[in-house]
């Protein structure tokens, strides 16, 4: 699987609202995901929503969505995929954003936490498709500081080897995500 990190954050690029009108506080109450519309017909995203907003999980979830992609949007290098093959696709993002107040302030830190994640990722067994960690600037409970945007893509030769795909990539990219968030903030409780 190909997974890469970058940050984007500047003046006119996104920022992850983590209190916007709407958000639905699915740590506070996990069964609150029936009202995301995103989750409703997709088990797997239900799965990586309650996983990342789980009591013993480092992180929040504040946004997500899902879509489908054309067989142009797919190139068979990024997703590491048979280049002669037809491919429909499935990808997704979760915006998150860590519970520890000194992971959430920290560019440093939420850099080298997306650093992680994508090496650990690239070091998973081979799954059709892509996993893209985005740090951006976030706002939480009238606070500044850094969050991440998980982009997850999986494809096939049809609908159903493409569903699997991203399901698979989403559950690997879901636990990478928890767990490197978890050693970032232990790490940084040594130096």
């Amino acid at each position: 699987m190909e997974a890469d990190w970058a940050a984007e954050i500047g003046p006119d690029l996104p920022v992850i609202e983590a209190d916007w009108p709407g958000c639905i506080d699915l740590r506070s109450n996990p069964d609150a995901l029936q009202q995301v519309s995103e989750a409703a017909d997709d088990p797997a995203l239900r799965q990586a929503l309650l996983q990342l907003n789980a009591p013993a999980s480092p992180l929040r979830t504040t946004k997500c969505d899902l879509w489908t992609l054309a067989p142009g949007e797919i190139d068979p290098l990024e997703f590491d995929c048979d280049p002669d093959a037809e491919r429909l696709g499935i990808a997704s993002y979760i915006d998150v954003i860590a519970l520890d107040p000194t992971l959430f302030v920290s560019f440093e830190r939420q850099e080298s936490w997306a650093q992680s994640a994508a090496k650990a990722l690239r070091r998973a067994h081979p799954i059709p498709g892509r996993v893209d960690l985005v740090v951006r600037a976030a706002r939480a409970a009238d606070r500044n500081g850094f969050g991440i945007t998980l982009y997850v893509a999986g494809c096939g030769p049809d609908a159903a080897s493409a569903q699997a795909s991203w399901a698979n990539a989403l559950e690997l990219a879901t636990a990478v995500t928890m767990r490197t968030a978890t050693e970032s903030r232990a790490s940084s409780s040594i130096g």
